[in-house]
């Protein structure tokens, strides 16, 4: 080989015969950029998994009962105008005084609606609420406005009812109400807006 021939092969065909170093190929499989493209998808998966992670912890710290954790539902109250034909719903033997509290426009009675949904079994509950426990109730596909006292006194705003039986498909309506099983005890907690009895 001549030296014009040697110094060509050497300096890999730059012009002006500069010397360069020989340009490097990326191994196989590989192509140039590739580690950021992993980085990229590394970060991306880390973002989506906090993002999911923000999305399903909640929901699943909401499927405990009510009682526990979760929204609170509003209790509604009952009008004074209402009051009589509520009785039957209610235990005459210990609801006397709460019966009287809201016809003096002392403290008023609240109110929930229960139903059964179809294909629901068992069929009859009571609601504690605080110290008070509602006759058993018939549950039946017609809802049913059931009055009940407060469950805790009533400037404190805040309370919880109980389900107590046996049924499931138990239709429990406050607002937001809901369907719910009764196996022992269910319970909701509840407020309400604390004004005057009688307005």
């Amino acid at each position: 080989m001549s030296e014009p021939e040697a110094q060509a092969e050497i300096s890999g065909g730059a012009p002006g015969g500069q010397d360069q170093p020989p340009r490097q190929e990326p191994p196989r499989g590989k192509k140039p950029g590739s580690s950021r493209g992993i980085a990229i998808g590394i970060i991306g998966g880390i973002v989506i998994a906090g993002i999911a992670a923000g999305v399903v912890v909640p929901r699943i710290a909401g499927d405990k009962p009510a009682a526990a954790v979760g929204e609170e539902s509003t209790l509604e109250v009952l009008a004074p105008g209402e009051i009589n034909a509520a009785l039957p719903t209610l235990d005459p033997a210990t609801s006397k005084a709460a019966v009287d509290d809201a016809k003096n426009c002392k403290v008023p009675l609240a109110w929930v609606t229960l139903t059964q949904r179809v294909g629901g079994n068992g069929g009859m509950v009571r609601i504690r609420s605080g110290q008070y426990t509602s006759p058993p109730i018939k549950l039946t596909p017609v809802p049913q406005r059931v009055a009940v006292p407060y469950p805790a006194p009533y400037p404190t705003g805040r309370g919880v009812l109980t389900l107590i039986g046996e049924a499931d498909k138990v239709g429990f309506y406050l607002t937001p109400g809901g369907v719910h099983d009764v196996n022992g005890a269910y319970s909701v907690n509840v407020h309400w807006q604390v004004r005057n009895p009688c307005p």
